[in-house]
């Protein structure tokens, strides 16, 4: 269409555009960046051409931030935004939104502004009317930041309030996907197989941008149920089917296929497959290659699951694990604030450690430590393994919370109001501050806006954090939202 005779210069700028977001969206990020400057470039001579605009700057941010420039695809981004507000075009609003949520909790790993950017633009497109499309899509991202920071309380709100709309096709995808990942970190075997199912009913013959996700958690899954055959194939399937330069899908899958190999030579279930656990390797080897080449943040994320790939491989190699390894794995994912694979890094560790007969007292105290973030979290399974190994070693471990969840509310109900007002121990002046905040304004921002210096802006975060008894600007920007005037 773009070379035919008879089309309009606006007829080229859309095909242009639409052609880099299906480039982004098939993960080809160098060929989706040069199609999207091709298609700012024939917007350029289209007068109104917001739409065109905010679609190819979105494969446009994509790519720079994860090939090149961060910082520069993040700028791409916001100005979309404002192309799109100014326009008033609520589709692009919406998709303008949509994108800067993504690429703030996908490549760029910034997990706490993209789940505040992901819940404000929910707001912004429900104004819109456009809620059952595109703010269910803006809140299962959100869903997905929260549960990877391990407020996973607060995003089983969110997805049970984002599933109200009764969305279906694409959107009810994604939001399934985000509540599987709760009710398999929660253990809860049936709602998991439930969403599997009707995702892959939904995904009959569809693409890899869901498939590979929906895949990965149905090897998680199976591990968890000791099935760590289905959890091979799940995975070799997903290999087979990628065809995607994202390292970060690459290396989510090359992980848990290690973990499913390891674990089965750990219990003896299964034979551990030479051929499986030589593609697994090669896999590793790429996306170590690959990620060198991308932006440092897709490089930071994408080391965190090499490190956990390595770990698992010391475990196949030598039976027992390497405990420095796993001591490396916990201490990437610290710094990501990423407590459950912190937490399972810290079981392995301290099974290597056991497994070595030394250093007991230092393996007692990583169960401890895991067992605590994992019951915190609700995480049961991992409670659960992490129990098992300190009764084998005979490793006291404090009793904390019950380690089961507390009954869920049912799927269809909405998120309780609070009985009282929560903001009410905030300042007037703090609790403008929190208003700020909760729009994904940085404290130099909001310093700006209430003509207050930036240092005084943190100490008013700070005692903000300290009276709502929270230490994110999520979590108290969850506060705000639930307690905000109508």
């Amino acid at each position: 269409m773009l070379a035919a005779a008879d089309c309009t210069p606006r007829e080229r700028a859309t095909a242009a555009a639409h052609l880099a977001e299906l480039l982004l969206h098939l993960g080809r990020y160098a060929e989706a960046g040069d199609q999207a400057r091709e298609a700012l470039r024939l917007a350029a001579e289209v007068e109104g051409a917001a739409s065109e605009v905010v679609l190819a700057s979105a494969a446009l941010g994509f790519s720079e931030a994860y090939l090149e420039d961060p910082d520069a695809g993040l700028a791409v981004m916001r100005r979309a935004l404002d192309t799109a507000e100014r326009s008033g075009q609520p589709e692009d609003v919406a998709c303008a939104y949509l994108h800067l949520a993504e690429l703030l909790t996908g490549p760029l790993n910034i997990l706490e502004e993209g789940v505040v950017v992901a819940r404000r633009g929910a707001e912004r497109v429900a104004e819109l009317g456009l809620g059952r499309t595109w703010e269910t899509r803006l809140l299962a991202i959100a869903t997905n930041g929260l549960f990877r920071v391990g407020q996973w309380a607060e995003a089983e709100k969110v997805v049970a309030a984002a599933l109200r709309h009764r969305p279906s096709g694409a959107d009810a995808v994604e939001l399934l996907l985000a509540r599987c990942r709760l009710s398999v970190g929660y253990g809860d075997v049936e709602a998991s197989d439930r969403d599997l199912e009707a995702v892959a009913t939904v995904l009959a013959g569809g693409g890899a941008r869901h498939v590979l996700p929906m895949l990965i958690l149905r090897a998680g899954l199976a591990m968890w149920q000791g099935r760590h055959d289905l959890a091979r194939q799940a995975v070799q399937r997903g290999l087979t089917e990628s065809r995607s330069d994202d390292v970060i899908v690459l290396a989510t899958l090359a992980w848990h296929g290690l973990r499913a190999e390891a674990e089965a030579s750990a219990s003896r279930t299964v034979e551990v497959d030479p051929n499986a656990v030589r593609r697994l390797r090669e896999v590793v080897e790429r996306v170590t290659r690959k990620s060198g080449k991308a932006g440092a943040p897709v490089r930071y994320v994408a080391d965190a699951f090499l490190a956990l790939c390595a770990a698992e491989l010391s475990r196949l190699d030598d039976g027992r694990g390497d405990p420095e390894l796993w001591a490396r794995a916990a201490t990437e994912w610290d710094r990501r604030n990423h407590p459950y694979p912190a937490a399972y890094s810290r079981l392995r560790q301290a099974e290597a450690l056991l497994a070595r007969r030394s250093r007991v007292a230092t393996a007692g105290k990583l169960l401890r430590q895991a067992h605590q973030t994992a019951q915190a979290l609700g995480a049961v399974p991992l409670s659960e393994e992490i129990r098992t190994l300190a009764g084998r070693a005979r490793v006291p471990l404090a009793e904390g919370p019950a380690a089961a969840r507390p009954a869920p509310r049912p799927r269809s109900a909405a998120p309780a109001a609070p009985a009282v007002d929560e903001l009410d121990v905030l300042t007037p002046r703090e609790r403008e501050v929190l208003a700020a905040v909760a729009e994904g304004l940085t404290n130099r921002e909001i310093g700006q806006r209430l003509f207050i210096s930036e240092r005084t802006i943190g100490v008013h975060v700070s005692h903000i954090f300290d009276k709502l008894q929270v230490r994110t600007r999520v979590q108290a920007s969850a506060i705000f939202l639930r307690n905000r005037p109508e």
